[in-house]
């Protein structure tokens, strides 16, 4: 994709680019992220949410559907969530990943938010709440309509949260739209799959936007920076807030890539690129065992 691009990128400038962006983000002492709001058990019985996943793994290869529907339906029975665990795919003449996003845009309409956790991530902490989440966002920037945190990479869709209005519903069509277009105008051929489409429409247009206001364009020339760039309606959250990594993929990529790794007490692990970084057999030991630790921790949390 990339030696067929207009602009000839280079991947290592541009790792190497994203990683120093990152450091300063982090070092930021207000930082862009969202702040975590006590309680975090924190429940809005008014409150609409659906949990969605779409799982379309091989079951004599891999246990991962059975142990994604036990510990999702586990959380989401326990906090009075409504579970959308789709097995099968909606369209097969598409791009794989096309699934998840139509799987999203089922469960928006009926629900305030959807919470979007890919089949490969477990809920481990019964105490902590979706609500408590979006309540932190919303606090801090009342028109939040999509939730999502950054690793040490880039935004990861691993999970995210998208609101039902008309920002989130037109975020969900476009993002549809190019992952869907024709070449060459197409993100399907992106190694990043939907995440691509995603992170363009939430990055490119409010930085060209930004850049045209001559006030911000000083400010740039100067030495300034913009600080976040992304849309007004996207919440940066902490990576460890909703998509925390195991600590045996952080400490096999920690040379290159600054993840954030699952401590106990996050709401979530998520095993993203794990069998390509790690190996199949070991990653598939890994999921039963953090499986049993969280259906473990519901069992004790009913108790």
């Amino acid at each position: 994709w990339f030696s067929s691009s207009r602009w000839r990128i280079d991947m290592n400038h541009m790792n190497s680019a994203m990683q120093e962006l990152i450091k300063l983000s982090r070092a930021e002492v207000a930082g862009v992220e969202v702040r975590m709001a006590e309680p975090l058990d924190f429940r809005d019985a008014s409150q609409r949410i659906g949990l969605v996943t779409y799982c379309s793994y091989n079951d004599s290869r891999t246990s991962l559907t059975r142990w994604s529907r036990s510990s999702k339906t586990a959380y989401a029975e326990h906090h009075g969530y409504k579970l959308f665990h789709f097995e099968e795919p909606f369209v097969t003449q598409a791009h794989p990943w096309m699934n998840k996003l139509i799987a999203v845009k089922e469960v928006l309409p009926s629900v305030d938010w959807v919470f979007w956790v890919d089949c490969d991530l477990f809920f481990m902490n019964p105490r902590r709440t979706v609500d408590a989440i979006i309540r932190s966002a919303m606090v801090e920037r009342p028109e939040a309509s999509l939730l999502i945190a950054e690793d040490g990479m880039m935004l990861n869709s691993g999970s995210f949260m998208l609101r039902n209005n008309h920002w989130g519903s037109a975020f969900l069509e476009q993002t549809m739209d190019l992952l869907s277009a024709p070449m060459p105008h197409s993100f399907q051929h992106m190694p990043w799959h939907e995440q691509a489409p995603l992170m363009y429409l939430t990055l490119v247009p409010s930085v060209l936007e930004g850049l045209a206001d001559g006030r911000a364009a000083a400010h740039v020339s100067q030495g300034g920076y913009l600080v976040s760039g992304y849309d007004q309606h996207v919440s940066l959250l902490p990576q460890r807030a909703m998509n925390s990594y195991p600590p045996e993929v952080v400490d096999k990529t920690g040379h290159a890539l600054a993840h954030q790794a699952w401590e106990d007490g996050d709401l979530v692990i998520s095993f993203n690129g794990c069998s390509s970084i790690l190996g199949g057999e070991f990653c598939e030991a890994m999921y039963a065992r953090y499986h049993a630790m969280s259906i473990e921790r519901f069992a004790c949390a009913h108790a």
